[in-house]
């Protein structure tokens, strides 16, 4: 299809009547996002048995006289998003044989200093169960920390346009500034330390201060040691086109700390990583914590018994349940006169989903109790461990049925918009308007044409 003025305002539309879905997700991100990069790529024959469920579901369904407004629109689209985001976190719950349910859970008994994801498919053989993990270092950048300076005190260099050069694996860079009569200690650090943070050349500046003295720290970005020279950057003033001399007045290469790696044992034998995270028996991501370097240096590392992960699987699936229904009902209030308090107005529309999800649910109340499930008034999902948890075969029969409701509600959200019939289909044919595929499909263009 070729771009025209007219694609590129539905392409406009449809990027910013969801775009603001991740704004605020960074604390409400479900325990399986990590695992759902493996159910997001759609082969040829997923595609052609999605098309042939429009075709299908288009034989029989009535024609409707159906104007959405743009709300509705937006409605329909994230809606539609909403379910396979939610189908993505139940699929993320099981094993490559398919299994709902399935995923085992690992645990640290020391997450301050290291925390742990366990993916099965990325196992090795003869993986243990548990493990001991011991610290021995964590992998650190390169620092080189200037001289203390009384912070009030005039700079002891003439007035004039100095320079240096920064060096590291990927550029070298020179740095040009002004010292001007007068300047305090303080007043000329920190404005290397903003020239040295706005140029993005792969290492940080802060000023640190101490009884009343300031001194200009430079970080490397980088961590671990590098791989073909000594640092991870170089401060120097040999070929640089301004007057020299700041170098060593700041003492920039007095105090240099170099990068480590991290040093680690795990049940005794040695180990080493060029970060802080690294791979233990292929199927433990282990993500060390140095900001907690005070703390206990050792972690037992392992999985929880079967029934652990069977809760740890629930609690997630509930999570995802409620964030979908959350989601249905985006806050675009504030796309209609600016006014974010607007966003109610969206009751009516998700008024629809909400009694057709709680039928739903409660179709299978009695199976859920049995996993600690409840059901709230509002349609979203409770949930509370039980101590004797039942086999999982039920659960996993619901998990199929929701995986189908969303499949359901994905092929054609427009079902959960108000909308009144215009004529049913004739009972005797089987014809499909091949202009009419899906009202969902086409309901963007209508726009525009």
């Amino acid at each position: 299809m070729a771009v025209s003025m007219a694609t590129l305002q539905i392409y406009d539309h449809y990027l910013t009547t969801y775009r603001h879905r991740n704004k605020n997700n960074n604390n409400n991100q479900t325990k399986g996002n990590r695992r759902v990069t493996r159910t997001v790529i759609h082969d040829q024959d997923e595609l052609k048995s999605v098309y042939s469920a429009i075709q299908w579901k288009n034989r029989f369904a009535p024609l409707y006289m159906n104007e959405p407004a743009p709300k509705s629109i937006a409605y329909a689209v994230h809606l539609k998003e909403s379910a396979q985001d939610f189908k993505q976190t139940i699929n993320s719950l099981s094993e490559e044989n398919g299994e709902l349910f399935s995923i085992k859970t690992a645990y640290s008994d020391n997450e301050a200093l290291a925390s742990v994801d366990y993916v099965s498919e990325d196992s090795v053989e003869d993986a243990p169960s548990s493990f001991d993990l011991k610290i021995e270092s964590f992998a650190s950048p390169q620092i080189n920390t200037g001289e203390y300076l009384d912070a009030d005190a005039p700079v002891g260099l003439e007035p004039d346009s100095y320079s240096f050069d920064i060096l590291t694996n990927r550029l070298h860079y020179e740095l040009q500034f002004v010292v001007g009569r007068g300047e305090t200690h303080s007043s000329l650090q920190n404005k290397l330390a903003r020239l040295i943070n706005n140029s993005d050349l792969g290492v940080s500046a802060k000023v640190l201060e101490k009884d009343g003295q300031t001194a200009l720290e430079i970080t490397s970005d980088s961590i671990g040691m590098p791989f073909n020279t000594k640092n991870h950057f170089t401060i120097t003033e040999e070929n640089t086109s301004y007057r020299k001399g700041v170098v060593d007045y700041l003492g920039l290469n007095n105090s240099i700390k170099g990068a480590t790696n991290a040093v680690y044992t795990v049940n005794g034998s040695p180990g080493s990583s060029y970060s802080n995270m690294f791979d233990v028996y292929g199927a433990y991501h282990i993500t060390l914590h140095p900001e907690n370097a005070e703390t206990v240096n050792k972690a037992k590392i392992g999985l929880y018994p079967d029934a652990e992960s069977l809760s740890y699987n629930i609690e997630t699936f509930v999570d995802g349940y409620n964030n979908f229904l959350k989601d249905a009902a985006p806050e675009l209030g504030d796309e209609d006169d600016g006014d974010s308090s607007n966003a109610g107005n969206f009751a009516p529309l998700t008024r629809l989903l909400t009694n057709d999800m709680s039928k739903f649910l409660k179709a299978h109340r009695n199976d859920l109790e049995q996993y600690g499930i409840s059901i709230n008034d509002d349609a979203t999902l409770g949930y509370s461990k039980v101590e004797n948890m039942a086999d999982p075969g039920m659960l996993r029969s619901f998990g199929n049925h929701v995986l189908r409701k969303l499949n359901s509600i994905s092929l054609d959200p427009m079902e959960y918009v108000d909308r009144r019939i215009c004529a049913y289909s004739n009972p005797s044919t089987s014809y499909i308007n091949p202009y009419m595929t899906s009202i969902y499909t086409g309901m963007l263009f209508n726009l525009y044409t």
